[in-house]
């Protein structure tokens, strides 16, 4: 189980973790700013699609974290909620909170819901943490609970068929296949693949993160025939720091250099299938598990093939 009174009490982690996951799972979301107590609503729009027209629905969600004393959520905490919700003109109210909404609260929801047309929603902690647990918000677990996500260190999901899965790991979201068996590749062998490529010292800007360059594993195929992987790893960069790349020769000597410093079991040296890949990463279309970094490879991840070439084969200079 996730402990929210990991994040700290003043709530703002909280704040920003609700922000996220409604990012994540799709939605147009903005501050309103100051709340009953002290913290900040947020804006929720929800884009409809009826038999007729298109539509939108506006949310108020209001985040609460009591999880460091355990307190449930009463109804004096959140307030007056009908006026809170004619004031931005929002259809619906969301409770989102670290514990659980104490019993008087839920009548009243209950109550707004019947009487003034208001749609209500409860996030407990059990709710959260359950949408935390798919696989495009995933990550967060490790974004945001530290010593909680060690209990989260791999989901898979059976995606396409019996070879082909789609998975996460860590922060990472990835798919993994393997030529002969139905059973996924051994995930001590993926992790130290992963473990590989967190160690390459790519260039990190700590004052400006736009300016970062990122190594994100995509896929990893498993040749059970001859025990070989292969790892398909996309190389980011903006074009403001791309003087700053390692070139494929001196990146595969390190990876190379970084396999040999420990000795992996049931592992031969992994083929490296890597993107070098320029983009805008101050865009807010950018994100960097976004699909478009998948869909078009797929076919590749599942049968073993490179997507343009094998890291060994580059001879492009930066």
């Amino acid at each position: 189980m996730i402990d929210f009174s990991e994040l700290p009490k003043d709530g703002i982690k909280f704040e920003q973790l609700i922000r996220e996951l409604l990012v994540l799972e799709g939605f147009e979301t903005h501050w309103t700013g100051v709340g009953q107590d002290g913290g900040r609503d947020l804006v929720v729009a929800e884009k409809l699609t009826g038999a007729l027209s298109k539509y939108e629905r506006k949310w108020l969600v209001s985040c609460k974290h009591n999880a460091n004393s355990g307190k449930s959520v009463g109804r004096k905490q959140v307030g007056n909620i009908s006026e809170d919700c004619r004031a931005i003109g929002a259809d619906g109210y969301i409770l989102a909170c670290s514990t659980q909404p104490s019993s008087s609260l839920i009548s009243r929801l209950g109550e707004m819901e019947k009487n003034q047309g208001i749609l209500t929603k409860v996030w407990d902690s059990i709710e959260i943490e359950n949408r935390l647990s798919k696989p495009n918000t995933f990550k967060l677990i490790h974004t945001f609970f530290q010593k909680s996500s060690k209990n989260y260190q791999w989901k898979i999901y059976n995606a396409f068929s019996p070879a082909f899965w789609a998975a996460n790991f860590k922060e990472y979201f990835l798919y993994l296949s393997c030529r002969h068996s139905n059973k996924y590749p051994h995930l001590d062998s993926i992790e130290a693949i992963a473990s590989i490529i967190e160690k390459v010292p790519i260039f990190k800007d700590q004052e400006n993160w736009w300016d970062s360059h990122y190594l994100r594993p995509r896929a990893v195929y498993y040749d059970d025939k001859h025990s070989n992987h292969i790892a398909y790893v996309d190389y980011i960069f903006p074009e403001e720091t791309k003087d700053k790349v390692i070139n494929p020769q001196k990146l595969e000597n390190i990876l190379s250099a970084e396999f040999r410093k420990h000795e992996y079991k049931r592992m031969n040296l992994p083929f490296w299938d890597i993107l070098y890949l320029e983009e805008r990463t101050t865009s807010d279309s950018f994100k960097l598990d976004h699909k478009r970094f998948y869909e078009p490879y797929l076919k590749d991840f599942e049968i073993g093939s490179a997507r343009r070439e094998f890291l060994h084969d580059m001879n492009f200079q930066y």
